[in-house]
């Protein structure tokens, strides 16, 4: 498999994990950026840093606070992303100065080995797996 076929598959598995995770039991979430509740497949995986910057584009680290993507409504991703709301959302949930952390990654060198793309799909796939199975959802 080329790397563009790797990062395309990983992509759509990384993004269906951010949502789900950002859903309720139900499958209903808010958006980071707008508040708005939506259903977990109605939505984006969001990226506060463009997903152009390999070192953050699969950035998702909720429980130590390195977070570079959300639950985020269709309307908000499309029309630039939100940035400035979703740099204080980040700062709001995970602590002053995050967003600005994010940033700083997000400008180091990183490039990726197929093999590690290939771990990171296979990682979020079961995980996607465990979520849906968890909660009940298709």
């Amino acid at each position: 498999m080329t790397r563009s076929q790797i990062k395309k598959k990983l992509d759509t598995v990384f993004s269906q994990y951010v949502r789900i995770h950002g859903s309720n039991d139900m499958g209903w979430g808010e958006c980071v950026t707008c508040g708005r509740v939506r259903f977990w497949k109605e939505v984006d995986c969001g990226h506060f840093i463009t997903r152009a910057k390999m070192s953050t584009r699969w950035l998702y680290e909720p429980d130590i606070g390195r977070v570079n993507v959300g639950f985020q409504c269709k309307q908000c991703n499309m029309n630039g992303g939100q940035q400035y709301a979703f740099s204080k959302k980040l700062d709001e949930l995970y602590g002053e100065g995050t967003a600005e952390k994010i940033l700083y990654l997000s400008n180091q060198t990183k490039k990726w080995s197929v093999y590690e793309l290939e771990d990171l799909h296979h990682y979020y796939k079961k995980k996607v797996e465990e979520l849906k199975e968890s909660r009940g959802l298709e």
